[in-house]
């Protein structure tokens, strides 16, 4: 998949435009996405790309670690630094993507998360509570 090349890249960079338009040429259907498995299920184009960037952008870089691509499956491995100035934390996240044969599109990403966050609970608030 040619966006896991420039996720990275474009995330870091703040190309908020082409980074989104990236993420179209891998979702040709519908999407939906569990962030982080174990949470509520999220859904809809915007609310994968364009919400989860105005979220983070400003207090996450990216460093691509792996990609593996299987037939209609990919997995990234992906090491993020949260926060800003002296207050940076470092997890290393598991992406998984399954596309149907009517390119609909799966997500499941899996990272360190405290104990109490379940499905019912806001999966972001201890990292943006600053």
């Amino acid at each position: 998949m040619a966006h896991a090349a420039h996720h990275a890249e474009l995330w870091n960079a703040g190309r908020k435009d082409e980074w989104v338009a990236s993420w179209r040429t891998m979702i040709p259907g519908g999407v939906r996405m569990f962030d982080p498995v174990g949470t509520e299920e999220k859904t809809g184009f915007d609310t994968v790309t364009t919400h989860a960037w105005d979220l983070f952008q400003s207090l996450l870089r990216i460093t691509m670690l792996t990609v593996q691509v299987n037939g209609d499956e990919m997995a990234w491995v992906c090491e993020n630094r949260f926060g800003t100035g002296d207050d940076v934390i470092m997890v290393h996240s598991i992406e998984t993507f399954a596309w149907d044969a009517d390119g609909n599109l799966l997500i499941k990403t899996y990272y360190p998360m405290p104990e109490h966050i379940g499905a019912d609970a806001d999966p972001y608030t201890h990292i943006l509570k600053s």
